[in-house]
């Protein structure tokens, strides 16, 4: 059984995946930290699927772009259940879990997630058939780049309802699933989970590296 994890954003979600069906997941955005969050909805989505934590055989968690703060708290609690139970841990892209949501869609898929200060994590993939192909690497746009991406296209991330907004697009896929995090790891997709792809510094150092301007 794998469990796959997701606190690349402001909603964290956890999926329990057997065979590659999906079992139970949960979503959560309740303003409390993903600290105080990921342990509790991973017991209710194992509780969901009638399962403990011993019948986990792998885990799976999104370790990048996005949020730094969320980004190492689901890697350090990944990487935490699996070591408890010397299973392997291995990372995956936010932005292909998020693309992975839309599989439902044919065409081109933007994955976008916000990284603040007007830009934006971005990736593109292709679906055809309920198979994902990715088109681009995982970077960082301004908006105005951004909005540049060529209609019709499925906006997937945490910025998908801004994007499908401002750009007169309808189609959004708006979160990051747990569930995509597992179908990225089933299909090979998967790196090391501390190999954490911030893509940009983290605002903090790059404050500090302003005032030694």
């Amino acid at each position: 059984m794998l469990l796959a994890i997701d606190s690349s954003s402001l909603t964290a979600s956890a999926a329990l995946v057997r065979g590659g069906v999906l079992l139970a997941e949960g979503f959560i955005n309740n303003g409390l930290t993903h600290s105080q969050t990921l342990a509790p909805l991973i017991d209710s989505v194992l509780k969901a699927a009638g399962a403990q934590p011993g019948d986990i055989r792998e885990v799976a968690v999104t370790n990048g772009p996005g949020s730094f703060t969320g980004l190492r708290i689901g890697v350090a609690t990944a990487l935490g259940f699996a070591e408890a139970r010397g299973i392997p841990c291995r990372g995956v892209s936010s932005l292909m879990a998020a693309a992975y949501g839309a599989l439902d869609c044919e065409g081109t898929v933007c994955a976008v997630m916000d990284a603040r200060r007007n830009q934006f994590y971005t990736a593109l993939f292709h679906v055809k058939h309920l198979q994902l192909t990715r088109v681009s690497e995982d970077g960082a746009l301004s908006k105005e780049e951004l909005l540049s991406v060529p209609s019709p296209c499925v906006w997937a991330g945490d910025a998908a309802a801004r994007c499908a907004r401002e750009g007169d697009r309808v189609l959004s896929r708006p979160y990051v699933t747990g569930y995509g995090a597992a179908l990225c790891y089933l299909n090979g997709h998967f790196t090391e989970a501390d190999k954490i792809n911030y893509l940009r510094k983290p605002q903090a150092e790059r404050e500090r590296e302003l005032g030694r301007a």
